[in-house]
Order: C-alpha cells, then structure tokens, then sequence
C-alpha cells in the first residue's frame, strides 16, 4: 500500500495570508453564553442546583453556536446546566475514547455518520430507541439515510443535528468565468461544461480553474456523478474497479494530467485561495455559505450552485452531517435530562438559526431546507432540494466497521495516481485489491 501522503501546502502561499483573516471573520458568531459553561477536555462535577450535562462539542463554529444557545437551553429547562467541553475536531475522537478508558467520560458526544459503528465498538455511545419511545419523539422528520446512518443493528445512537447531501455545492468566482468567456456555472451544467470552464480560466501556477477535493464525503460524489460507487450497499465489496467508478477516476486523474485545471487533485488550501480570487470554482458542503456570507470585503462576486450533470445525466449525493449521541454514563444517571439537550438541539428552529449563526449547514429534515428563512439567506437550499427531489443518496460504509482504515487505504493509493508514483491502469488496480483487502478483514 502506498502510504505517502501528498500535499501542495506552498500553493500560493503568499495568498493564503490575506485570506485566512478573512475566513476567520467568516467564522464569526453571536455573543456566546458565559465562560463558566465552557471546559477544556475533562468532566465537571454536578451542580448543586440540579444536573449537568457535560456536551463533548467540536471546537469552532459549532461549538460558538452551542454556547450562544446555553442560556435559553437553561431558561427551557429549569434545573439542567449544560456544560461545553470544546475538543479541536482533528482530535475529538481520540480524547473522547480517553475520557472513555478513564471512566470520565460525559453526557453527550459528537458522530458522524461514519464513526457510528465505531462509536458504538468504543462503548461511547448508548442506544436511543426507548428514550424516543417513552418521549414520542418524532424521528419521521429527519431524512431517512441519515437516520439510517446512525442506526447499528437496528439501534439509533445518535439524533441529528446538521446535514447536507455531501459535496454537491459549487463555489465559483463568478467574475473570472466572464472575464474568460466562460458559461458561468448554473443548475443545468454538466460535467464537460466545469471542464470547458476550468480550462478557459486556468493560468498556471497562480490561478486555478477547479480544485478537486478528497475524502470520505467527496469522492462518492464524483463516483456517483458518472453512476460509480466506492462499495456496495452491504459494505462488503469494493467497487472501485468497476466501469463506472473507473470513468469517475479518469476524470479526476485528466483535470490534473491531461487539462491542467487542477494542480494537485488534493483540495489543498483551497478555502484560502478562492477567497484570494485564485480559484475558478471548487465543490464542497453547503457549511461555508454561512461562512462565506459573514464576509463583507469580497474583491470579487461569488456564487453556488449544484453539482454539475455526468454524462448520463446523474448527480452525485451522498448524506452527511453530524449528531449528537447520549453516552452510557448519561444513560444511566441522567437518560432524561440528557435527551432533553438532544431534542432542544434537533429542532426546526435550531436547524435554521444555526445557519444565520454561522454554524455550517442546516438541520437535516425538508422542513429546514424549505423554509422560507433560508431562502433569504441562499437560494443554494432551494437549487439543491429541486435537483434532487429524492433526498440525499446513502452513506456506504464498511459492514466490519473499518471505516477510518478504508478511507486511509483508498485515499494514499489514489494520491499515487494522482501524483504519477504509479501509471493510472495499475493504480486503479491497485487501490481496488487493497480496498477490498479491508473489506475482508474481521470486524472491529
């Protein structure tokens, strides 16, 4: 397996200075609750005037938007203090499992839809069904892939928060595609039509006209655009070498190799340049346009848009998005008190405030996406529910809960294609054997 990551951290470096002010503001959000509901890394000793819920919350937006909540949580719910504990999200699941193993482990914990299952082999996560069968919560308002994805052996472990139908936003400088005579990017473009673009902008090395990116949500996308797939729905096959997957892999690979649109393939820095105007358009979550619209000193005009039409006249979607699991400690002390913070935040009303709170995408129910609120701030929620009328597509993960191993092994030998350490033919060969070779291994 190739284990050499790859990475083009000096493109256009001297940009990404002046950029990285301005996202920082872009991440900017109402006043936050008080310091004392806020720890670093650890549990806190109950209050003596009732319970408290330790939420072991990703550090950043989310978490600023969490705390800009705590007051109002605490006025709706006499009795109950809830506690922030910030962890920076590139090491949150590790501390979380620390906590775990020292028997200090909180009441709540952050998921995703493809840590689930290891969630749950880590014991940080407690079954939910009874809580939502005693308190008639209402489940039926949440897309049914997500709440697939947070299901194990017929358990929910989680309730949603926030979500998206994966990297099928489209961020474009519009006033380079008019400056180069492009057509600007729209609803109805296709695949062919980002690459006429990308080429007709693109002046190396400075200005870029895409930037691809990679990843566990990005790359099922591109497969699903020309009808591919990473596996199968059971989790058991990869299917990486497959016709489809292979056309999706080809047009990665000449974007680099063959159009020179894109330097790397590898989605580095690319928030920083686009905010640099170096950037024709690249693809990601809805989250950065509650960012991006917190930025007030734009050079340049941007807009979104949906993923492009492949050459059989699909989209790619996967469903993405984070929730919120009450851990087994909480479980048995505190079940009630703790599913009352996973309600407060899996409203329809959370689920569009957050967004104007600049805490990323909204809640993954229609009734968020269609409400009149968030037309205002984008019409990004309207295009996309319209180009897919159905819903976000599955998640797909490894039925031996190997996720994170998977992800590892498709992404180093697809970062060997792309930076030629290995001829295209052999490297999709390759990346297809040792996929399923974890595929294959035990469960976790």
């Amino acid at each position: 397996m190739f284990d050499k990551k790859f990475s083009r951290r000096q493109f256009l470096a001297g940009s990404s200075t002046v950029a990285a002010g301005m996202l920082l503001a872009a991440c900017a959000v109402p006043a936050a609750a008080p310091a004392a509901n806020t720890t670093s890394g650890g549990a806190a000793a109950p209050s003596a005037e009732g319970t408290t819920i330790i939420f072991h919350d990703r550090l950043g937006s989310h978490a600023d938007w969490h705390k800009a909540r705590v007051a109002l949580f605490e006025e709706q719910n006499p009795g109950i203090k809830l506690q922030i504990d910030e962890l920076d999200g590139a090491e949150m699941f590790a501390k979380i499992y620390a906590l775990a193993a020292g028997g200090n482990l909180g009441d709540i914990v952050w998921t995703y839809l493809n840590t689930v299952p290891e969630h749950v082999r880590k014991g940080v996560v407690a079954p939910h069904d009874d809580l939502v069968a005693s308190t008639g919560f209402d489940k039926s308002v949440f897309w049914p892939a997500i709440l697939k994805a947070l299901t194990v052996d017929g358990k929910l472990y989680a309730i949603p928060n926030h979500g998206h139908f994966g990297t099928v936003v489209y961020y474009f400088n519009k006033d380079l595609y008019e400056a180069a005579g492009a057509t600007v990017p729209n609803p109805d473009w296709k695949s062919d039509d980002l690459v006429d673009g990308a080429k007709k902008i693109t002046k190396a090395p400075d200005t870029w006209g895409f930037r691809a990116q990679q990843g566990s949500e990005h790359t099922p996308s591109y497969m699903r655009m020309f009808g591919g797939e990473l596996m199968n729905e059971d989790g058991t096959k990869c299917l990486l070498g497959e016709e489809k997957s292979i056309q999706a892999l080809k047009w990665l690979y000449d974007l680099k190799e063959t159009h020179k649109v894109d330097p790397c393939i590898c989605g580095d820095q690319y928030r920083e340049n686009f905010v640099a105007g170096k950037v024709g358009a690249f693809n990601t979550t809805p989250g950065l346009v509650a960012e991006f619209s917190k930025v007030k000193d734009w050079k340049f005009k941007w807009d979104v848009t949906v993923a492009p039409l492949g050459p059989e006249g699909t989209r790619g979607s996967q469903v993405s998005g984070g929730a919120f699991g009450m851990t087994p400690p909480a479980a048995s002390k505190h079940p009630a008190e703790t599913f009352k913070v996973l309600q407060f935040f899996s409203t329809k009303e959370d689920g569009v405030e957050h967004v104007f709170g600049g805490a990323g995408s909204p809640g993954p129910r229609d009734d968020v996406w269609d409400d009149p609120k968030l037309a205002t701030f984008s019409h990004i929620y309207g295009t996309i529910r319209k180009a897919y009328p159905e819903g976000p597509r599955p998640w797909y993960r490894p039925a031996n809960a190997r996720s994170s191993e998977f992800d590892d092994v498709m992404l180093n030998n697809l970062q060997a294609i792309w930076t030629g350490e290995i001829g295209f033919d052999a490297g999709v060969e390759q990346v297809q054997k040792l996929c399923q070779e974890v595929l294959d291994k035990d469960h976790l």
